[in-house]
């Protein structure tokens, strides 16, 4: 991995969508907005936006942890901004802080992600079934 220089960021444009709202398979729906799986995936793919550009040939991430802290609602049609910024990276582990704000600068989330830089061939391996 390329160094990673400590406050790099990474942005995620994303609009919020009826299957990003809250609803569970077996209870169903439950709240029309954005749900707070909804921005904890966007926050693991915003982490790796930012990753991707410093891997070297024959890396691969996976990821380690993530946590949301949801501060906001959002509706769907509503414009969201997920922001990764690099908090650290030694030793093949990567953390992001990010956050997720409305077109109007609200702050809609806050959290972290962590990913681990791992030779490709040992990710395809850990992620063979049997």
């Amino acid at each position: 991995m390329t160094p990673i220089p400590p406050g790099e960021t990474a942005v995620l444009d994303v609009v919020v969508t009826e299957a990003m709202t809250v609803r569970f398979h077996e209870l169903g729906p439950v709240h029309p907005v954005y749900a707070t799986y909804a921005m904890a995936r966007h926050f693991e793919e915003a982490g790796r936006k930012l990753l991707l550009a410093h891997l070297e040939p024959g890396e691969e991430a996976i990821g380690t942890a993530v946590s949301v802290e949801h501060l906001a609602p959002a509706w769907v049609g509503d414009r969201v901004r997920v922001t990764a910024r690099c908090a650290g990276a030694e030793g093949g582990r990567v953390t992001c802080a990010l956050e997720a704000l409305d077109a109007a600068g609200r702050l809609l989330g806050r959290g972290t992600t962590g990913q681990a830089v791992l030779p490709a061939d040992v990710v395809a391996a850990r992620l063979r079934r049997g």
